[in-house]
């Protein structure tokens, strides 16, 4: 079971619906949404979810954006769907019964009484916090490299991606979560870049799970120019590895009308095709 963790940003949400309409999301695949924006999209991808009857959870105790006020915490609190906890005190101080817990800081969940648990909990991989901690557990893993700056990814054109999602049953958890095209740290704003990044999932002819790095070149005037020049890199990649996922056709709808469709887009873009390859890869 993988358990895909996103904190509500707009395209994010907008590739979950998207693959939700396409019904191109395994059932195996249920996301945690820590809600940051009280948007529009945010509620349109709750009902949607509720809706198609696929699972999910949405954080009930959010640690940043509009929810943290006492009427975004009930509203939260309230809504019938199943609910995630970031543990931040003691479990056994906590008033909410969620269905999954989430631990981002090992201090709480080490002074937390873990005895009698039967809730699944997502943890990392960190000796001190799988020793103390009992109950199913989740493992939560940061495979993202961020660097700095946009360009730097020039230099690592491509990785490999590590193969917890295929040996964490072997270690005795009952599921996977990672943080998407995204890393476990969380920007408010992202920052002006010269150069345009996309980061893209494939599998290589060994059946393992790569993503490459694709880099405009920062001499390039305009947005569109960057993103002609990056889309030729995707295009001569797939004739390789070919994806043919509902994120590249999103990609190749806008390169065929020869304009640049926005950051956004291609961050939905690279969502769908990961969550599309890891449904069709790992759970079919």
């Amino acid at each position: 079971m993988y358990y895909p963790y996103f904190r509500g940003k707009q395209f994010d949400l907008l590739a979950l619906k998207s693959l939700l309409e396409m019904e191109q999301l395994s059932l195996e695949v249920q996301p945690v949404i820590e809600p940051i924006r009280q948007s529009k999209t945010f509620w349109d991808t709750v009902n949607l979810f509720q809706k198609k009857e696929h699972p999910f959870f949405v954080i009930v105790n959010p640690q940043a954006g509009d929810f943290l006020t006492e009427d975004g915490s009930r509203m939260l609190q309230t809504l019938p769907h199943a609910k995630a906890y970031i543990v931040d005190q003691p479990i056994e101080t906590i008033d909410c019964q969620p269905d999954l817990w989430v631990v981002h800081q090992p201090g709480p969940a080490l002074a937390s009484d873990w005895r009698k648990n039967q809730i699944p909990i997502l943890v990392g991989q960190e000796f001190r916090l799988l020793k103390k901690i009992q109950g199913p557990k989740i493992l939560m893993h940061d495979f993202f490299t961020r660097l700095p700056r946009n360009g730097f990814y020039q230099e690592v054109p491509e990785e490999l991606l590590p193969t917890v999602y295929q040996h964490y049953q072997q270690q005795r958890f009952t599921g996977y979560s990672d943080f998407s095209i995204d890393s476990k740290i969380y920007y408010e704003h992202s920052y002006p870049s010269k150069t345009i990044v996309l980061h893209w999932l494939f599998v290589d002819p060994l059946q393992n799970l790569r993503i490459a790095h694709f880099v405009s070149d920062e001499s390039l005037e305009t947005q569109k120019e960057k993103f002609l020049q990056l889309m030729s890199q995707v295009l001569l990649h797939e004739e390789i590895y070919p994806t043919q996922t509902a994120g590249l056709a999103l990609l190749l709808e806008a390169y065929k009308k020869d304009k640049f469709p926005g950051m956004g887009v291609l961050r939905k873009a690279a969502v769908m095709n990961h969550l599309e390859l890891i449904s069709r890869y790992q759970f079919t």
